[in-house]
Order: C-alpha cells, then structure tokens, then sequence
C-alpha cells in the first residue's frame, strides 16, 4: 500500500491507476487534499487530479462537480471534528462517508438533483444543510467546539451558562457587489475567471446574477441609479486562484483592465497583482507559486524606493 505521500504525488501526477481509482480512494484523495491545504486551494487540488484521472480513463464526461466539492464540504468537516488522525483511523470513524452507495450524499441532496447535468457541470448547493447526516456531524462538532471554549475561558470567565449553544455553522459567505449592468459585469467576471453565470429575470435586463466556480460564489445586484455604485477606497474581492495560470490571467486582464498593481512576489509568499473591475471595485488576485523567481519581488520594490 502507498503511502500518504506516495499516494498524494502519484495523484497530482496523474500516474494513479484509473481502474482501481475506486470510492475509498477518492475518499484517500480529498483527506490528503484537505490536510495539506486550506479548503479552497485542497478543493482546487482535488478537482485538477479528479479530472485528470477521468481523461486518462477516457471518460471525462463522468466528472462531477457537484459530488466532489460537496464530499470535500462533508470529509472536512469531519476532519475538523476528529482532529489529527492517521488515514486508517479517519476511515475507521468515517463509515457513513465511506459508504459507496453515497448515501451521505444522496440523503442530503436526493437522487434527482445529483443525476442532473447542471449538477454534474457546476457547483449546486443544497437546498439545506439541516439533514440527518451532516446535521450529526454539526451537532457533534458543536459539542467538541463547546467543550473547548468552556475549558478556554473557565480560568478567565467562570463556566459558560447552563445550557449555552454556539450559533450556527456558516458554510459560505459571499460577497455582493452592486453594479451598473449585470449583464456587462457577469460577463466579465466569467471571461476572466471561468464563473458560470446564473442570472435573474431569466431574459436581460438583469436584475441579479449569482456567478459560481467550484466552491467560489459571487453575487451581483443591479443599482437602481448609476450614482449608486460607489467603491470605496481599498480592497472589494480577493480572489485566490489554483492551476498556476496567474501569469497569463494577469497578462490578459492587463490589456483592457485598470491595473491598480502589477503582478508581485509578496513576503508572504503568494503572487498578487490588483486590478479594477468595470465598475471600479478593486479585486486583489492571487496564487500560491512554487516557482516564481522570475515576478517582482514587492518588499525589494518598497526597500527601493526613496
């Protein structure tokens, strides 16, 4: 048998045997995607390699977007409520993950939704979190999460109430933006960024559009005048961004877009560059890069300067 690591770099190199590529070892892959990553960038991760095995087995087609971000939403979870384990024991505590009918799944979304092509295509969320299976992953990892914080703070508060619960998990926050048009703003997020584009009324002139790409959202509303879309100074979006690509996103956008900050090294190790969408909000962009000696460095540009 592989071992973590083996089987983590046979999996991003796409050596992996697409055949015996079975239920458990996607369940394998998005442990070891989500314990070396912060969700987005381990689902970024996942969903390259699960991709790459289905064009190797000469069936891109059974990809499915959908299933992979929301088991990664559900093994995560998981794995916040166990803590650091070893593979054999997250799989040992994990049967209802594990099963391979994808019952968790099917509970929590229904067999029609997950057989949809939309769903198969693009992120669907479900229509709530609040179902058996999860709803047993919420409540025991908000007891855990209580009994931390009561330990923490005992010394400092005194014991929390009787009784006291935490609020509700949020599993996505998204941010609005309001816009002059809709349709001219949804079109260029989606050219930029690959973001399929679900707007309301179903014909233009839109009114709303929620813009979605693995588990990334962006909602845009229109403005009932012009004067009321007004960005402030600073920072709108900050996008982070997987595949290594950052170099020709950059080079594209800098040809008709605004840019506030070309392409840098930063000291915290990510590439960034800003630029101004087409109502003037500022979205910051950036990757994690290996390689990247050849970018700027920003902190040599400001010890540079006068």
């Amino acid at each position: 048998m592989l071992t973590d690591q083996q089987f983590l770099e046979a999996f991003d190199a796409g050596t992996l045997e697409p055949s015996a590529f079975d239920h458990r070892a996607h369940f394998r892959a998005a442990w070891l995607c989500l314990r070396a990553a912060p969700f987005r960038d381990a689902v970024g991760r996942l969903r390259r390699g699960l991709k790459r095995l289905a064009i190797q087995a000469g069936q891109p087609q059974r990809y499915h977007e959908t299933i992979t971000v929301a088991y990664a939403r559900l093994i995560h979870r998981q794995m916040r409520y166990l803590g650091h384990t070893t593979w054999d024991e997250f799989q040992a505590r994990s049967p209802e993950l594990l099963a391979p009918d994808l019952g968790a799944l099917r509970e929590l979304y229904g067999a029609d939704v997950l057989e949809s092509p939309d769903a198969r295509r693009q992120f669907v969320p479900p229509a709530s979190w609040n179902v058996a299976a999860v709803d047993r992953f919420l409540q025991e990892f908000a007891e855990y999460q209580a009994r931390l914080d009561a330990s923490a703070a005992h010394d400092a508060a005194g014991p929390s109430p009787a009784g006291a619960v935490l609020p509700p998990e949020p599993v996505c926050v998204t941010a609005v933006l309001v816009v002059v048009d809709v349709q001219r703003a949804a079109r260029w997020y989606a050219e930029a960024f690959g973001f399929d584009v679900a707007p309301f009324p179903e014909q233009p002139p839109y009114r709303f559009a929620l813009l979605s790409r693995g588990g990334a959202e962006l909602m845009l509303r229109a403005a009932e005048r012009p004067d009321d879309v007004r960005p402030v100074p600073g920072w709108t979006l900050y996008i982070r961004l997987a595949g290594g690509r950052i170099r020709e996103l950059f080079a594209t956008l800098a040809q008709s877009g605004d840019v506030v900050r070309p392409l840098r090294r930063m000291p915290y190790r990510d590439v960034e560059f800003e630029i101004r969408d087409l109502d003037g909000y500022t979205v910051v962009v950036s990757e994690l890069l290996e390689e990247a000696d050849d970018i700027p460095s920003a902190l040599e540009e400001s010890r540079a300067e006068p």
